[in-house]
């Protein structure tokens, strides 16, 4: 199950100004109260949907410091799809 963190709304009024990357999604790059970044991840409709490398997002949302668009391409979709058909065929 993918965890849903909420965008703070200081970035969420932030990434609404910014184009997307792709139809209702944009990669930004996310900063942690503790000083780690993960450059690609997924937000939409206000929320962190997915982290490049993770099968879950890592954090919560009280760990976010700040959230900013960066469009660092990754096709996101299509490992959502191989890790289903991975487990479809384990099962």
């Amino acid at each position: 199950m993918t965890c849903l963190v909420p965008v703070p709304s200081e970035s969420a009024d932030l990434l609404k100004r910014e184009k997307e990357t792709g139809i209702r999604y944009q990669v930004v790059s996310v900063k942690l109260k503790d000083g780690r970044c993960y450059e690609q991840a997924v937000a939409s409709e206000g929320c962190i949907i997915q982290v490049r490398g993770y099968e879950d997002v890592p954090f919560a949302p009280n760990e976010l410091e700040s959230v900013r668009v960066n469009h660092k391409r990754w096709n996101f979709r299509d490992a959502s799809r191989a890790r289903s058909k991975s487990r479809a065929a384990s099962a």
